[in-house]
């Protein structure tokens, strides 16, 4: 009986989703999609291995945030250099959560999976360039940490997060706004290369492969920015797995952050909480599976533990028992309209 009445309930939840596109405002979902969603959510657990992990219903859910098609045209994108902030937000356009002009939309959301807390930000831009990189320092070399928050502040940052902590590594091939730092090829760390479209190309590890990809990559893209931490959660569409042998605390419960994309300029920034009696955090299994769930074509780990931290209107969204961690660097989207 449950079998039968689980594909009318997954047909039911399609069209009801599809009908928000052209029924309800952008970033609105009633509540009787979001009780269904709940409900057939429950029973695609309760049956995954009967059907499988075919369906994303998180991601279908969430496509409603985006039922508005943003201009690219006649929106100027924002510099692509090291240092240089986006354009300020104005502030009534924010909304408890969410933030939206004409070069921008901002979704921010709570969940409770794996019987943790998960922060998440969805995110919809006009131009690849406001999807950015910052520094706590003036430059690359530079060794300087300062909050996720508080650098955040200084670039104009309306929704953001840690990023790799790129000094503590020794390889990877680091890029920050077109400016080139580290080069070298990883035997043990995966990749995430952007470029300026804006598109992820994650690169798994092995310095022969991670040589040739470099060489291929940069005789068709521009690589604006490069990361090294990992290991990569989903790839092409696939989620990962990941060995144990090869990242350090993967199957043990963590903070986790991590980066993904959904679409064309289309992102999500993730972080779970952990070492808490109420939110353990996630193993990076779990941590891939959640990016997954999500609708990620790509999805990329960053530095965890109490680094995971995650900005939105100047503050921390992820509210943790812990201090806010000094970081090296950060992602941000900002805007690209000029509110001044």
């Amino acid at each position: 009986m449950r079998k039968c009445a689980f594909p009318v309930l997954l047909i039911l939840v399609l069209i009801m989703t599809l009908s928000l596109v052209f029924l309800i405002p952008s970033g609105a979902v009633t509540e009787e999609a979001e009780y269904l969603y709940d409900e057939w959510l429950m029973e695609s657990e309760d049956d995954e291995e009967a059907y499988g992990a075919k369906y994303k219903p998180v991601a279908v859910i969430a496509s409603a945030v985006f039922s508005d098609i943003l201009p690219s045209s006649g929106i100027d994108p924002l510099p692509v250099e090291l240092g240089v902030p986006g354009n300020t937000p104005v502030a009534e356009n924010y909304t408890e959560n969410g933030y939206r002009d004409d070069s921008i939309i901002v979704e921010m959301e709570q969940r409770r999976m794996y019987d943790s807390d998960v922060y998440i930000a969805y995110i919809k831009v006009a131009t690849p360039s406001q999807l950015r990189t910052a520094i706590a320092g003036n430059k690359l070399s530079s060794e300087r940490s300062n909050t996720a928050r508080a650098i955040a502040g200084n670039y104009n940052a309306i929704v953001a997060i840690n990023g790799d902590y790129y000094g503590k590594l020794a390889t990877g091939y680091i890029n920050r706004m077109g400016a080139e730092g580290r080069q070298k090829p990883s035997k043990t760390m995966d990749l995430l290369w952007i470029d300026e479209l804006g598109d992820f190309h994650i690169i798994q590890n092995g310095q022969a492969g991670q040589k040739e990809a470099y060489k291929e990559f940069t005789a068709e893209h521009e690589l604006v920015n490069g990361f090294a931490f990992g290991p990569g959660l989903v790839v092409d569409g696939e989620k990962v797995e990941v060995r144990e042998d090869t990242w350090d605390h993967a199957i043990y419960k963590e903070p986790r952050a991590g980066i993904g994309q959904l679409d064309t300029l289309t992102y999500v920034l993730v972080v779970v909480n952990g070492r808490e009696e109420t939110t353990a955090g996630a193993t990076i299994e779990e941590f891939a599976d959640i990016m997954y769930q999500l609708g990620c074509k790509q999805a990329y780990n960053l530095d965890g533990g109490n680094s995971a931290t995650l900005v939105f209107n100047g503050q921390v969204f992820n509210q943790k028992a812990a201090d806010e961690r000094d970081v090296q660097d950060i992602i941000y989207f900002a805007t690209a309209v000029d509110g001044e």
